[in-house]
C-alpha cells in the first residue's frame, strides 16, 4: 500500500510502498478513504512537537471503510463507513473517571504511537470507531473525529447555552464548528478574526454579530455590545497570546475563558486586581485548557449531529495522497478551514 513515512523533522515525509498491515484478532482492518491534517502533525514535521518513535506513518483523523475484521471482534463488520477517534486505554485513573480525552497512554494510539491514516490502510480497536451516521461522508467524518468533537467538548466543559452570549476568537475549523454548535444550543455568537472571507463564513453559519480585529478593538466592541459587562464565555480557537489576552478581557465577571488552541508562545498573565489585562482576582474568572474529546462527548455529538444540520466541510481542500506535501504547505498558510487527504 502507498504511505507518507515520516523520517524526522530533518528527513521529512516520504512516500512509500509499504506492506498492508496484518490485524490481530481483536482488531479492524479499516480502508481509508480521507484523512485531515492536523495542525499537531504540521508541528511533528516541523519538530515543535516530539514524534517518539520514527519512522511512523502520522495521520489521526481519519474515516474509511472496514473491510477486514478480527474473529474476537463485536458489532462491526466488513462494508461499515466509520470514522476513527483517538480514544483512551480504558484502564488508567483518567480513563476510569471518564476522562480518556487525557489518558495517561493517548500518545500511543494510532498516528501516534503506531502507524496511522496517511496511507490506505490502517489498524483500529473498536474501542477507536464510530459509525459515520446516515448522510454523513467519510469527508465529515474527518473533520468530526478532532474538529467538531474539540469544538462540541469545549463548549460542554464552559456551560455554555441558551440565552448565553459567547465570543468566539478565531473563525477556522474548530471555530466555524463551535459557531454552528452554540447556535443550536441558543447561545448568542460574537465571532472575532482579522480575515474577513472567514467572518463572512461565520456569519452564514450561525456567528450573530463579526468583528475584524484589524479594524476595531474587539474587547471594546464585545463590552459596547454587551451594555460594558462582557461576554459570558470567551473561546480562543486561534492560539495566539493576544488573542487570549483579548479573551481574558471580553468577559464578564465570573466569566469563562476557553483556551482550545494550541499556544506556541509564552504568555504572561497578570492577578494583580488593579490591572485590566489578565486573571484579575475581583473578577473571579475561570481559565480553562481544553484537550480534544471524551468518548461520551463524541457520543453525545453524534446524537446531535442526527438531528441537526450541521455543516462539517465548507472549505475544506481535498489533496491525493501522493500530493500530501502540498496539503501540508496548504496547511501551514491557513487559507483553508481544512485540508483532507484522499488515498
Amino acid at each position: 500500500m502507498k504511505a507518507a513515512v515520516f523520517y524526522g523533522p530533518e528527513k521529512g515525509l516520504k512516500l512509500e510502498e509499504v506492506p498492508v498491515p496484518k490485524i490481530t484478532p481483536q482488531q479492524v482492518l479499516v480502508q481509508i478513504k480521507t484523512c485531515g491534517i492536523c495542525s499537531g502533525d504540521v508541528q511533528r514535521l516541523k519538530g515543535e512537537i516530539k514524534v517518539a518513535q520514527v519512522p511512523r506513518i502520522l495521520g489521526h483523523e481519519p474515516a474509511g471503510t472496514i473491510v477486514e475484521v478480527g474473529s474476537e471482534v463485536q458489532g462491526f463488520q466488513p462494508g461499515d463507513d466509520v470514522f476513527l477517534f483517538a480514544t483512551g486505554c480504558g484502564e488508567c485513573y483518567y480513563c476510569r473517571i471518564g476522562k480518556d480525552n487525557v489518558c495517561d497512554k493517548i500518545a500511543d494510539g494510532f498516528g501516534l504511537g503506531r502507524d496511522g491514516a496517511y496511507a490506505d490502510y490502517v489498524i483500529a480497536y473498536p474501542k477507536e470507531l464510530f459509525k459515520l451516521p446516515h448522510g454523513v461522508t467519510h469527508e465529515a467524518g474527518s473533520v468530526m473525529t478532532a474538529p467538531t468533537g474539540t469544538a462540541f467538548h469545549s463548549i460542554r466543559l464552559s456551560g455554555a447555552g441558551a440565552g448565553d452570549t459567547v465570543a468566539i476568537f478565531g473563525t477556522g475549523c474548530l471555530g466555524t464548528q463551535a459557531i454552528q454548535l452554540l447556535r443550536i444550543m441558543g447561545s448568542r455568537v460574537i465571532a472575532v478574526d482579522v480575515v474577513e472571507e472567514k467572518l463572512c463564513m461565520a456569519e452564514q453559519l450561525g456567528a450573530e454579530i463579526t468583528i475584524n480585529a484589524r479594524e476595531k478593538d474587539p474587547v471594546k466592541e464585545i463590552k459596547e455590545l454587551t451594555g460594558g459587562r462582557g461576554a459570558d464565555s470567551a473561546f480562543d480557537f486561534a492560539g495566539l497570546p493576544l488573542t487570549l489576552l483579548q479573551a481574558i478581557d471580553s468577559v464578564r465577571r465570573g466569566g469563562k475563558i476557553m483556551n482550545v488552541g494550541s499556544l506556541a508562545d509564552p504568555i504572561n498573565l497578570s492577578l494583580n486586581p488593579f490591572y485590566d489585562t489578565g486573571l484579575a482576582l475581583t473578577k473571579e474568572l475561570s481559565l480553562m485548557t481544553v484537550s480534544h474529546c471524551s468518548r461520551s462527548d463524541m457520543a453525545k455529538l453524534l446524537e446531535v449531529a442526527a438531528i441537526h444540520k450541521l455543516d462539517f466541510t465548507t472549505g475544506s481542500v481535498k489533496v491525493p495522497l501522493a500530493e500530501i506535501h502540498r496539503g501540508f504547505e496548504l496547511k501551514k498558510h491557513g487559507g483553508y478551514f481544512r485540508v483532507i487527504v484522499v488515498p
